[in-house]
């Protein structure tokens, strides 16, 4: 597996970066976890996890996320495969430029591109988000706003690009990242 970037997308909780763990564990993959990116950012202000952050926030993150994908581009191995975590939500022009910034990436990169949209009931969102471990990665922890974007929203539906979707709600990281790297053999295969 050469030069592959996976692009795991789902609401806040559903375990994206536990899933991409696991598959970093089974397969020569680099972690670009959403929150490596949103917390150089976010470690300087005042967060608690449950209330808004202020809009100019998402702004500056931007800035971040633009010099990783130039390292990324310009300065990473050719070979090297990538799995990118990210909260993407359907309706959403920012979440649909955040989308298709990556892709660009791995355009540029002459990557093969395989977005994983994570589902998962509200329920078990709204369990899985009071995770202490979430809190230590200034990561979303209000469980009754889990429960009411998963009940509103749906997960991003890429448009130009077919998807893999996977719903996690009874599944382990381990069989998540076992049916994500067995999509990637089957449609990369050389």
């Amino acid at each position: 597996m050469h030069n592959v970037i996976l692009y795991l997308i789902g609401f806040a909780g559903t375990g994206k970066l536990t899933i991409a763990q696991a598959i970093l564990a089974r397969a020569p993959f680099l972690l670009v976890d959403n929150h490596f990116i949103n917390n150089v950012v976010l470690r300087l202000i005042d967060t608690d996890g449950h209330g808004p952050l202020p809009p100019q926030v998402w702004e500056h993150v931007g800035k971040v996320r633009e010099v990783v994908f130039d390292t990324i581009r310009d300065l990473a191995k050719p070979d090297r495969n990538f799995v990118f975590t990210n909260v993407l939500v359907e309706g959403e022009e920012d979440d649909e430029q955040v989308f298709h910034d990556v892709r660009a990436l791995a355009t540029a990169r002459g990557a093969a591109f395989l977005p994983v949209r994570l589902l998962i009931a509200p329920e078990e969102l709204a369990r899985r988000v009071v995770s202490p471990q979430r809190q230590a990665l200034l990561k979303s922890r209000d469980p009754d706003e889990a429960r009411r974007i998963a009940r509103e929203h749906q997960v991003y539906m890429p448009k130009d690009v077919e998807a893999f979707t996977l719903d996690v709600t009874t599944l382990s990281p381990a069989d998540a990242a076992e049916r994500i790297l067995a999509e990637v053999r089957q449609r990369f295969r050389p």
